[in-house]
């Protein structure tokens, strides 16, 4: 599980040399270079030394993690590409329309899901609908502001500046659960900053 995890956090690479191949999104090397720094200083940041090395060893985990990074990232390009595909509208229009879409899509989809292999929890869900439309405008506001990223800039930007993520849940698992930040943690923090950085500095 460790292993394919640390893989599912390559995306970001794949996203740049894919979105390069298939809708055109602009690739320099320096931004390349920047992306992979900031990829690797997350697998730095959330693996063990054992699991790091593993990465090259457990084919089928590397495989699987491979296979699902690749997945997210199709999605973050189809994204862009729908969302660049539309003729009119503002960037932010022409966002939250494939957002919607989308999230139609996904709605319907589960929906058929649940009514076909699990009733009881389609039935369950309705009795909680309060907080279940709560948690779904949150995913929803949040998800807004992925598409809104996708509408600017390449989806290789933006899946590689959301690794600061990362950075903020340690911080928040520090301060509010007292947590300790470990040497190999804020090696870490500072390859993302630094890869973050220089991906900045190459848009300049």
């Amino acid at each position: 599980f460790a292993v394919t995890t640390a893989w599912i956090k390559t995306e970001p690479v794949l996203v740049a040399l894919i979105a390069a191949a298939v809708i055109g999104d602009p690739l320099s090397l320096p931004v390349l270079a920047a992306i992979v720094i900031a990829t690797a200083g997350v697998v730095i940041l959330s693996t063990k030394p054992e699991v790091t090395e593993a990465m090259l060893s457990d084919l089928g985990p590397a495989a699987t993690g491979l296979l699902a990074g690749l997945m997210f990232g199709l999605a973050a390009i189809g994204f862009r590409g729908g969302i660049l595909a539309l003729p009119e509208g503002g960037f932010l229009i022409r966002a939250s329309t494939v957002l919607v879409l989308s999230l139609v899509i996904q709605s319907g989809l589960l929906l058929l899901w649940l009514a076909l292999f699990e009733r009881k929890a389609l039935t369950a869900s309705f009795g909680v609908w309060r907080t279940s439309l709560l948690a779904g405008f949150l995913g929803a506001f949040a998800s807004q502001f992925w598409f809104i990223g996708f509408s600017l800039t390449t989806a290789a930007n933006v899946r590689t500046l959301a690794l600061v993520e990362v950075l903020m849940a340690l911080g928040v698992s520090a301060w509010v659960f007292g947590q300790p930040v470990t040497g190999r943690q804020k090696v870490g923090m500072a390859v993302v900053v630094l890869g973050v950085g220089l991906l900045l500095g190459a848009q300049a």
